[in-house]
């Protein structure tokens, strides 16, 4: 008897302890949910006026640019200098002036192959009169009774003649170039002094007082900046054999390399920012002034060549030296503008943002027209206005909760009844 009231009792204990484990494990569960709601906080921000820039990076180098070679108009030896590298020159200013005994030297030459021209004439004009007499008589010897002569020996004459009379040719039109290049003599005379086709900074000058300099302007040269004694470069040159090398008084641009997706955006006038790695504290600006029509394909990635001006070169600055630049390639002022990370695509072509008003605890969906765009900021159109809170992140603590014996899905491991509590 005594041992049945005894089994019950202990029955009567396990059932109470069986009772408060699933009280208890009510009571974690709920509180598990109720801190995976509390958990889920929201990062805003105010949509506020402003103004937004789109832009477009490349690198690339710094080069000179727009230089001009000057040359004499004619051969000669180097009489004076009138300037030194980095001088600044106008158009017409004196650069260095040649010899005046090579001018001179020069057309006494011209001049005396004009009268050994005009002597080859005189000696063809003997030559003619000469055969046509021979000719004459060789005809009237075959005209008598008894001919002195054959056919054959007078048509040799006639073509002694006509041989003759080639040579008259000949010499009259090495005669006319003789004169012409006696005339360019004499007027080279008065081309001792090279000036300055163009103004801009003496950027290289590679003669000294006495050296032979050749009236040659190159082979990249067009006809008429030969004749003017000059030849233009517009890509980049750093050195040259020309005698003075000018470049425009801001020599240094920047020639970048940008992709191809990036090339639709960019045109000539637009703006940059420029950064020089040898000078992490040196910043420049310029311009857009080129943009190549073909590009150059490299391992499948094609990249177009864009040149900027620099609008004030510091004196540190060298050709060579690497730089990047940032081109701003549209702006808008006093738009409404929002972080990137608060825009949501609604998969559909169109967009959205999550609006917290004031009070709330869940933000509310708004759809949104977007204009310009840039690397952290987006422009809304419509939609919004100015001091509403958009939701730029969305925080979800209930993981945290794992370190405490928390399951992922916010409940609570009980041993020996499987999964965890789901949600």
């Amino acid at each position: 008897m005594s041992a049945s009231r005894g089994i019950r009792r202990y029955r009567g204990w396990i059932a109470a302890g069986v009772l408060v484990a699933v009280a208890g494990t009510a009571f974690v569960l709920w509180r598990g949910a109720d801190a995976t709601v509390a958990a889920v906080t929201y990062e805003t921000e105010a949509a506020a006026l402003g103004t937004i820039s789109v832009t477009v990076a490349g690198t690339g180098n710094l080069e000179v640019d727009g230089t001009t070679e000057v040359y004499p108009a004619i051969s000669g030896t180097v009489a004076s200098i009138a300037v030194a590298e980095g001088s600044v020159v106008a158009t017409g200013d004196v650069l260095f002036t040649l010899q005046e005994a090579t001018a001179e030297a020069n057309t006494a030459k011209a001049l005396a192959t004009l009268r050994q021209t005009e002597q080859s004439i005189a000696q063809a004009q003997l030559q003619i009169t000469k055969t046509q007499n021979t000719l004459t008589t060789l005809q009237a010897r075959s005209a008598e009774p008894t001919p002195t002569v054959t056919a054959a020996e007078v048509a040799a004459a006639q073509g002694d003649v006509t041989v003759a009379k080639a040579g008259l040719s000949s010499a009259s039109a090495q005669r006319t170039t003789a004169q012409l290049a006696y005339d360019e003599a004499v007027a080279a005379e008065d081309d001792l002094v090279v000036t300055a086709p163009v103004g801009g900074v003496v950027y290289s000058l590679d003669i000294a007082v006495g050296d032979a300099v050749s009236a040659s302007g190159g082979s990249d040269s067009s006809s008429s900046a030969a004749s003017a004694g000059m030849s233009t470069s517009a890509t980049t040159a750093t050195s040259s054999d020309a005698p003075v090398t000018l470049a425009p008084e801001q020599p240094l641009a920047v020639h970048l390399t940008v992709n191809e997706v990036d090339l639709p955006s960019l045109e000539v006038g637009q703006r940059a920012d420029i950064e020089f790695d040898a000078f992490p504290d040196l910043t420049a600006t310029g311009k857009v002034y080129e943009i190549s029509e073909t590009g150059s394909n490299s391992s499948g990635v094609v990249t177009f060549d864009v040149w900027l001006s620099v609008d004030v070169a510091d004196p540190a600055l060298r050709s060579g030296m690497s730089a990047a630049a940032t081109i701003v390639t549209d702006v808008a002022k006093g738009a409404l503008i929002i972080p990137n990370s608060a825009v949501q695509s609604d998969g559909d072509g169109g967009y959205y943002v999550l609006v917290m008003d004031a009070g709330a605890t869940e933000p509310r969906q708004v759809a949104v027209e977007t204009g310009l765009a840039s690397a952290t900021q987006t422009q809304v159109l419509s939609g919004l206005a100015e001091g509403e809170m958009v939701v730029t992140q969305t925080v979800d603590s209930t993981d945290d909760a794992a370190s405490t014996g928390a399951a992922s899905g916010g409940g609570m491991m009980v041993p020996g009844m499987g999964g965890g509590f789901r949600e």
